[in-house]
């Protein structure tokens, strides 16, 4: 029994670099094998969200637009309206 045990602790000591290596090579290889879909999603999203940014500065850009135009629009139509009257007060 003995010598089943040392034999044991001699391949465990020899190998114990090989062993350490797989579990670390194993565990890595999970972790990315769960991960790539993720991984692989992000430059998506980014390009997604980059979108959505761009959208919306449209967006905020021709309300500012329309905003000033409608302005624009009433204070031309109070200043002909203005002409207007003072050209029937004479």
């Amino acid at each position: 029994m003995e010598e089943i045990t040392t034999t044991m602790k001699d391949f465990f000591y020899k190998k114990n670099d090989i062993i350490i290596v797989l579990i670390i090579l194993i565990a890595a290889g999970f972790l990315i094998y769960n991960r790539i879909g993720v991984i692989m999603d992000y430059p998506a999203k980014l390009a997604e969200q980059q979108a959505k940014a761009q959208t919306e500065q449209q967006l905020e850009e021709s309300e500012a637009a329309e905003a000033t135009e409608a302005t624009e629009t009433t204070e031309a139509s109070e200043a002909t309206k203005a002409a207007d009257e003072s050209e029937s007060d004479d």
